[in-house]
């Protein structure tokens, strides 16, 4: 009995790396962003928001010749909620199986579409409460509900099959065609187009993107069309970066239009922001503008950790009650594994 039980035991020694060597291609990474944010809104006290942390598993495999499968899981996490249920109620976010090799990338799943991707490295404030697309990284629209650019075409899809290009002499370009594009638009035969090209030479980035959603059979609804282009430039320490958007019945009906300037100054661990832009949108009774402007500090602590203060206000006319600017700020810390 005991030669049996010794057997076992030696055999589930020698087991175990192999099963071991068998997921040791998964790597776990994530964000923890949490942060202290107060704002002058009615009913709105100090309060603790979860600023978008996320946890994900991803990893390749080996097929040879230069080919790779790749997947990737990335979940949503809440830590500020009430809400008892898995990750704190939130939901997926880019999930998805593909192929990578000297040709590019080619994917099927949950992703960040192409229009999407193209101006993100603009988004200074990005998962806080002056996020360019209405601060949906800490609660809700927290700061009158300006978006600068619009959270409807700024989306992550559901049901996409993209590609994207490698990258030559710093260009590389990214399209999607999705299916069921829902999340856009109410409907489940509503499909979009998304395409993107981003150039990055030195101090100098250029990047645009462009996307069409269908219109969901809504009775006179039109085609949403979208388009934005960004640039950037770095002049030492001090980097300034400028976005347009344009989006045709936006709605299915009315216009909005979009600009954005933003800058940051870096002082060894200190990074100073500022950020103002304006949405201009056209319905059928007259034009309305949103503006937004923000200000903000970050602090490294280290690589992978940031502590960051941030300040910002929000104007939207479009409020048939409109009380003037809502102002807020948050004061959190970011921690990237």
């Amino acid at each position: 009995m005991k030669k049996s039980l010794i057997a076992l035991a030696v055999a589930g020694t020698i087991a175990a790396p192999a099963a071991f060597a068998a997921t040791a291609n998964v790597d776990i990474y994530g964000i923890m962003n949490i942060a202290i944010q107060d704002t002058d809104a009615n009913n709105v006290d100090l309060d603790v928001v979860d600023n978008v942390s996320r946890i994900g598993f991803k990893g390749s495999e080996d097929l040879g010749g230069g080919l790779k499968a790749i997947w990737q899981i990335e979940q949503g996490l809440n830590a500020s909620t009430a809400d008892q249920t898995a990750f704190g109620g939130k939901g997926l976010r880019n999930t998805f199986v593909g192929l990578s090799g000297g040709f590019g990338t080619a994917l099927i799943g949950r992703h960040d579409t192409p229009y999407k991707l193209s101006t993100v490295k603009y988004d200074i404030f990005g998962d806080t409460i002056a996020d360019y697309n209405g601060g949906a990284g800490s609660g809700a629209a927290p700061l009158d509900g300006v978006a600068l650019i619009d959270a409807g075409q700024d989306a992550r899809a559901s049901n996409a099959i993209a590609y994207i290009s490698p990258t030559w002499s710093g260009f590389h370009f990214a399209a999607a065609v999705v299916t069921s594009m829902d999340q856009l638009n109410s409907g489940d035969t509503t499909d979009a187009y998304s395409l993107a090209g981003m150039y990055a030479n030195g101090p100098l980035t250029v990047d645009a993107g462009y996307q069409v959603v269908k219109s969901a059979g809504l009775l006179g609804a039109d085609d949403t069309k979208a388009m934005k282009i960004g640039a950037g430039y770095t002049f030492g320490d001090f980097k300034v970066g400028v976005v347009y958007e344009d989006v045709s019945d936006y709605d299915g009906f009315n216009d909005r239009d979009s600009v954005l300037v933003s800058g940051a100054y870096n002082m060894g661990a200190i990074t100073l922001k500022a950020l103002y832009g304006q949405a201009d949108v056209d319905t059928a009774a007259s034009d309305l503008d949103q503006d937004l402007w923000a200000i903000g500090l970050d602090y490294a602590l280290s690589k992978r950790t940031t502590a960051y203060v941030v300040y910002g206000s929000g104007d939207d006319d479009r409020k048939a009650t409109n009380s003037g600017d809502v102002s807020g700020w948050n004061m959190g810390m970011k921690h990237s594994f």
